[in-house]
């Protein structure tokens, strides 16, 4: 598990927030994981808890993470985007726009597919 300072824990409740709400405003219901969201948290997937979860018509479509600038290179962001990317789903992630760049090389890297960038 990432543990994250005070400052980089509020950006990435601020990413998750921002992502929720986005795709609640494009017709999904969503899920939310560290934010307290009222409907709840996102389901375990291949292991690993995703940030936000949006469902279309009661079906899960979408699973993303939010990453910080300094969680991009993390063993466990690697864990997860790995888990996730693997998945049915559609695997979407979400950073500060400082370092859009630098998580798009470290998914190549790793070999990773991501579905859609995000950026705040």
């Amino acid at each position: 598990m990432t543990f994250r300072n005070e400052n980089s824990k509020r950006v990435h409740d601020t990413l998750v927030s921002s992502l929720a709400t986005e795709y609640e405003k494009r017709g999904y219901s969503v899920k939310a994981d560290h934010i307290g969201y009222p409907h709840g948290r996102p389901p375990e997937v291949y292991g690993c808890i995703p940030d936000v979860a949006a469902y279309k018509d009661g079906r899960l479509c979408i699973i993303a993470e939010a990453e910080t600038c300094d969680t991009i290179g993390d063993i466990d962001t690697q864990r997860q985007w790995s888990a996730f990317s693997q998945s049915t789903y559609s695997f979407e992630v979400i950073v500060p726009k400082s370092c859009l760049q630098d998580a798009k090389q470290q998914a190549s890297v790793w070999g990773i597919t991501v579905g859609n960038w995000w950026y705040v």
